[in-house]
């Protein structure tokens, strides 16, 4: 595993304290009598929304988080130490799965970010805008032509800055700069600071390009291949959607209010057997046995939580399947049987190799003299590797339609220009497994692979009435058999690229986790055992589709199905799951749906 930082001195501390500044409020009688907008969530989508429509001055705006402020948190700043910011921490949502009948019986940790910036806060910065085909896809489900990757284009221009890397080195070749925007609220950058593997992946795409092809920008519509990995980093910093869209020159408009450490509780409704209920306001507190607060926009309430929150919040409120909101004592609003269906996750599994180097960043965990060296590089310097993430770069590939499992199976990805799995690389022992620990010494390299285009699919239901219980969270990882066997082939794709000229050496062969695994039973064994989540709930709020033939909690523009004035706005609206990271596709779709809020009232 990456090291876990010491303290970093107290006046990097001090820098990396991002205000959002004075407009934070923590008070909930300080808020305004009325405003036009109430968003619930100050996450990767709330802010960008709060930004947008708060542009508008004759708006009033509030943001509810039920969180923490993000500034001077250094685990959420600093790029290195992303492996310390979750879970288990004050700031995150200490979720837990059910145990996943094909994993085993394994319960996972499911952890979310509970401050401002949510997810986008301790995530892995990894930005990904999925493929062309993607996009195309999600536009003919719906039928609407805005949601296609050449309306969407825009959008993820106008939300970017492509920022130079750390290092400041010539990036000619490393991405295609006409693709990116270079005025947007959110820094977009490519690695700063090199690493022994970057030249072995990318020489492996020259001997090998027929397998494992280069490719200069995977996030140019055409995502197939290998590339550099680009990252929501501005010069040595993370940039979440609260340093990005909530800095101070933003949260300063008087318009927008953002009010922290209140759970939403509720959706409150207006019901009248003469039309469809109306979302009023909302409720919320500081937790359980806390004075509850109402507060009723004039326009619209609009869903940021999440594909975890969002959905909980719908069923407490009275919205979802009615055996569950009966069996639970919540009154019906609307019958909605999709709420909390279709949850969708990349299952990925992190293999570890024996790297024969001294230069891997294990040494940064196993040596105290180098920790503290590379510490002080940063805080005096802004270099070394402390201002990237563990990953410079990563495969996005398919697998030929040939494979006997598409024989078996229909093929589950968007398209036949995406990606049925990803690779990514880190010069480290990486894992998230409690059984799996990492060796006390030693050099290493992981290959993480994720299957992008997955056919299982999960649900997300109530445990209880109360808002302060978490939900019953399955995933329900790997119970599609295709899933098994598209992470069979891409364990033994792995091993191929590993196996090519330029790892010779270098690589001395599978760490104990992953060693002598011969047949296919063993390895699927393996990966029964190992399989883990990388935390990207998705779907359980899908759009509908199809002209209706596909039931849906949304619809094209968003808006809940069923009820006025209540909108939602995070990943839960996907009816497809990304194939890469979906913190680029959350940014573009609250972009788009800003607009779309602004359009409906002119």
């Amino acid at each position: 595993m990456l090291p876990t930082s010491s303290s970093l001195p107290f006046f990097l501390a001090l820098f990396l304290c991002v205000p959002a500044s004075a407009k934070i409020l923590t008070d909930p009688t300080k808020i305004a009598s009325q405003y036009d907008f109430v968003i619930v969530g100050g996450g990767t989508a709330g802010n960008v929304v709060a930004n947008r429509l708060s542009e508008n001055p004759n708006w009033r705006i509030l943001v509810v988080e039920a969180g923490v402020n993000n500034a001077g948190i250094e685990d959420v700043s600093v790029p290195f130490l992303e492996i310390d910011a979750s879970p288990n921490k004050p700031w995150t949502w200490n979720y837990t799965t059910v145990p996943q009948t094909a994993l085993n019986g394994r319960s996972m940790q499911y952890t979310r970010g509970k401050l401002l910036g949510g997810s986008s806060s301790i995530n892995y910065m990894m930005y990904t805008r999925g493929s062309s085909d993607y996009w195309d896809n999600i536009a003919q489900y719906s039928g609407d032509e805005g949601w296609s990757w050449n309306s969407m284009l825009p959008y993820f221009k106008k939300l970017e800055t492509f920022t130079p890397p750390a290092d400041h080195h010539n990036t000619a070749g490393e991405f295609n700069p006409s693709v990116h925007g270079s005025n947007g609220p959110l820094s977009v950058s490519l690695p700063g600071f090199p690493t022994e593997l970057n030249s072995r992946v990318f020489n492996t795409t020259k001997i090998a390009s027929q397998s494992f092809p280069f490719n200069l920008d995977v996030n140019s519509g055409n995502q197939l291949g290998v590339g550099w990995l680009q990252a929501s980093i501005n010069d040595t910093v993370r940039a979440s959607s609260a340093v990005a869209y909530l800095a101070p020159q933003f949260i300063s408009r008087p318009n927008l209010d953002v009010l922290i450490q209140q759970q939403v509780t509720k959706v409150l409704f207006s019901t009248s057997a003469k039309s469809a209920p109306i979302a009023t306001g909302i409720t919320f507190a500081a937790g359980p046995g806390a004075r509850s607060f109402t507060v009723k926009p004039s326009k619209e309430v609009i869903l940021c939580g999440g594909s975890i929150g969002s959905t909980q919040l719908l069923l407490l409120s009275g919205i979802g399947p009615s055996s569950q909101l009966n069996a639970h004592r919540i009154p019906v609003v609307l019958f909605s049987p999709q709420v909390g269906q279709n949850l969708i996750d990349h299952p990925a599994i992190m293999n570890h190799f024996i790297a024969n180097t001294t230069q891997s960043a294990d040494s940064i965990r196993e040596n105290a003299t180098v920790l503290q060296a590379v510490e002080e590089e940063y805080a005096t310097l802004g270099q070394g590797p402390f201002v990237d993430t563990a990953s410079s770069s990563i495969a996005l590939l398919r697998f030929p339609s040939s494979e006997s499992v598409f024989r078996q199976f229909p093929d589950s990805s968007v398209g036949p220009n995406s990606a049925h799995y990803e690779f990514l690389w880190a010069d480290a022992w990486v894992g998230f497994l409690p059984t799996v620990a990492a060796p006390a010494t030693g050099a290493f390299t992981t290959l993480a692979q994720v299957v992008v285009a997955p056919a299982s699919r999960g649900s997300i239901t109530l445990s209880s009435s109360s808002p302060f219980d978490f939900p019953i969270i399955d995933p329900a990882f790997l119970t599609s058999e295709y899933d098994v066997k598209l992470s069979l082939l891409a364990f033994k794709s792995a091993k191929q690229f590993m196996a090519q000229s330029p790892w010779k050496g270098f690589i001395l062969g599978p760490a104990q986790d992953s060693a002598n695994l011969n047949t296919d039973d063993e390895i699927i064994a393996y990966i029964r055992s190992n399989t883990l989540t990388l935390w990207h709930p998705t779907g359980t709020n899908r759009m509908e589709g199809n002209g209706g033939k596909s039931q849906g909690v949304v619809d094209h523009n968003l808006l809940v199905k069923g009820v006025s004035k209540l909108r939602i706005v995070d990943a839960s609206v996907f009816p497809f799951i990304v194939p890469g990271h979906p913190e680029a596709t959350v940014y573009a779709l609250a972009e788009r749906t800003a607009d779309l809020i602004k359009a409906a009232w002119a």
